[in-house]
């Protein structure tokens, strides 16, 4: 978590954003239903070339 909010620090990438990332990366999880689009569709996780969005 600490090194998304590091690497997107111009977001800025929140702690709970970054937990959801840094979890579906370790899961391998790429579907994730979320409302703020504008974070998730910038950060690009280590295990997909994107994390595909819902609703």
């Amino acid at each position: 978590m600490a090194q998304l909010v590091k690497t997107y620090a111009d977001l800025p990438l929140g702690a709970v954003d970054a937990s959801v990332i840094t979890v579906a990366e370790r899961l391998g999880i790429s579907r994730v239903a979320t409302l703020d689009r504008r974070h998730f569709t910038v950060v690009r996780p280590k295990h997909v070339p994107a994390l595909e969005l819902l609703p």
